[in-house]
């Protein structure tokens, strides 16, 4: 029965090669895994950098926009102002001709230079906004990597 024993201690030459060749085989697998991990890291921050140049891209197209929009509006201000300053004036022209009901002229009249005011005002402030969007310039956009991002 010894004799058993000791014929068994150490591994069969095949089994020891078969051992070899799965280590074998996991080592590749390891190694095409992090290849394939590396690859995965570079893609996600090419996509992040392609999604950080399409915002800035955006904040620019949307800063342009809203220039645009504060110079109409000032500008519709404006001609609303001028065009309530006009019928203020026919009203006034009208109750000092005295024709139809001249205190609803006179009425009519102030509410016209009210509106006009107004309108006066609006103008002013959105001149204003436009004058300090302009002057801050484009929005400005870190090149640095944010907390999370992937660099």
């Amino acid at each position: 029965m010894l004799g058993d024993v000791d014929s068994e201690l150490g591994p069969s030459p095949d089994r020891g090669q078969e051992i070899d060749a799965r280590l074998e085989a996991v080592r590749s697998r390891l190694k095409e895994l992090r290849e394939r991990d590396r690859e995965a890291i570079k893609d996600r921050a090419a996509s992040a950098s392609e999604r950080l140049d399409a915002a800035q891209r955006h904040a620019v197209e949307a800063q342009a926009a809203a220039t645009l929009v504060l110079a109409s509006s000032a500008e519709a201000f404006r001609r609303a102002a001028e065009a309530h300053e006009r019928v203020a004036n026919v009203h006034d022209r009208t109750a000092a001709a005295g024709i139809g009901d001249v205190h609803q002229h006179e009425r009519q009249a102030a509410l016209h230079r009210a509106a006009a005011a107004a309108d006066w005002q609006r103008a002013e402030r959105a001149q204003s906004l436009l004058s300090e969007s302009e002057r801050a310039g484009p929005v400005p956009v870190s090149d640095e990597p944010r907390e999370g991002v992937v660099p």
